[in-house]
């Protein structure tokens, strides 16, 4: 995950400070806005940070407890995207630091570390779902279900883990940039031109984000046809049902919470006159924020949601 703070930012090709949407969560809160960062900003960490650490947890404990959920590609995958969420979680505690004493106390290492660990997140999370939807396309359609001799299921097994890793390498290469950017000089900012800027931005909101969903959509619309046309038993389509429907309810809440982010970040970039404080850029700046930090909170309670197997092993386990 990588949250996003409201914070003047010089730019060395424009001609004045500006404020902006920048994509590392431990900026420094601007000091002279209306709305109150201080307060609105640290309530939503901690609800966040309590509700969501507890809800993956719960996830964990069902998933590695159950001897048949943890041996499926598809719970692998999910426990993947739990983890990335995790690691978005644990970031919010720099939120609380920033927007509470308005500046950056935890050092240029922290600064460093944080806004590699804020790439690599997100990267993981957007593309364990593109791979959880390739997975259920293969487990849906007929011509293409896994094998099930134990050769090649744990043939299958090497194959998800290869993926998983596949995921953190290319997350960690995409996020290696981000950190030559970063310049502390006691604030955590970035000082970079608009064109150094954009080679950043554009790769980012290709990959991580328009990619990874085309992906998505694309199995998805193929999981949705194909059951339309070829129903099994009622047992099975209801499972298929309820596996896309989380799917594609996971998609759209990364979706709908990264657009807000990646649009004002476009905007602040090629029209910074049109970024000054105003009201109006306060609110959807603090919109932005908001809909970032609760992002990671979502898919425990869809997927408990959409599972009741998940539930009775819940309230066996608890």
């Amino acid at each position: 995950m990588i949250i996003v703070l409201f914070t003047p930012l010089y730019l060395s090709d424009f001609p004045e400070a500006m404020p902006a949407i920048v994509n590392l969560l431990f900026n420094v809160v601007s000091t002279n806005t209306t709305i109150s960062f201080t307060v609105v900003l640290p309530m939503v960490s901690l609800i966040s940070l309590f509700a969501g650490v507890g809800g993956h947890l719960l996830l964990w404990l069902v998933l590695v407890r159950n001897p048949r959920s943890r041996s499926k590609p598809s719970s692998v995958l999910l426990l993947n995207l739990s983890l990335a969420d995790l690691g978005a979680l644990l970031t919010l505690p720099c939120v609380l630091l920033s927007a509470s004493f308005q500046n950056w106390q935890l050092g240029g290492g922290t600064c460093v570390l944080l806004g590699f660990m804020t790439s690599v997140t997100v990267g993981v999370e957007i593309f364990s779902l593109a791979a959880l939807a390739v997975l259920r396309y293969r487990i849906v359609a007929p011509q293409m279900r896994p094998p099930v001799s134990l050769t090649q299921k744990s043939s299958k097994k090497s194959k998800t883990l290869c993926t998983v890793v596949a995921i953190w390498l290319v997350s960690v290469t995409m996020a290696l940039p981000k950190v030559t950017y970063i310049n502390f000089d006691g604030g955590c900012t970035w000082s970079v031109g608009q064109q150094e800027w954009l080679f950043f931005l554009v790769p980012a909101f290709l990959v991580y984000y328009m990619a990874p969903l085309l992906c998505i959509a694309i199995n998805c619309g193929l999981i949705i046809s194909h059951l339309h046309r070829c129903r099994g038993s009622l047992v099975a389509d209801r499972r298929n049902k309820k596996a896309t429907a989380l799917l594609i309810s996971s998609t759209l809440v990364f979706a709908v919470s990264w657009l807000p982010y990646y649009a004002l970040e476009f905007v602040n970039v090629l029209s910074p006159y049109l970024t000054r404080v105003t009201l109006l850029w306060e609110v959807a700046s603090l919109a932005a924020i908001l809909l970032v930090c609760l992002a990671p909170c979502w898919n425990p309670p869809l997927y408990f949601l959409l599972s009741r197997p998940a539930v009775r092993q819940l309230r066996a386990l608890l």
